[in-house]
């Protein structure tokens, strides 16, 4: 397969890569907070893992089943509201509360960008 021209990268995809990125981190603390020791470690990592794979199977740019917009915010919203609530009943309230807002926001406006 021959190299592809890189995509236009701003600051804009530099912030919701670490959305991505806090989301996974999220729902790790998150799987943490549902148990103790190793068994907390294993939810956090189970509930990663399959945030990853719809993201990679939805929303990811390389994907052949990649979401059109609107749909793509919306699932990913909702992916960020079930972070959230996971998040909050692992006794991470405040980060929860932050993540969903701020992540909502950042792929809103990239959602907008794109279009334009």
């Amino acid at each position: 397969m021959p190299p592809q021209k890189p995509q236009d990268v701003g600051p804009l995809d530099a912030v919701a890569l670490i959305c991505e990125v806090a989301m996974v981190v999220l729902l790790v603390l998150a799987g943490h907070g549902f148990a103790d020791g190793w068994r907390g470690w294993a939810i956090g990592a189970f509930l990663a893992f399959v945030a990853v794979g719809i993201w990679a199977q939805w929303m990811s740019p390389n994907s052949a089943r990649r979401l059109d917009n609107p749909t793509r915010v919306i699932v990913q919203i909702m992916l960020f509201v079930t972070t959230a609530l996971y998040a909050a009943a692992g006794g991470l309230v405040w980060p929860a509360l932050a993540f969903v807002v701020i992540a909502s926001a950042v792929f809103i406006a990239v959602a907008i960008d794109d279009e334009n």
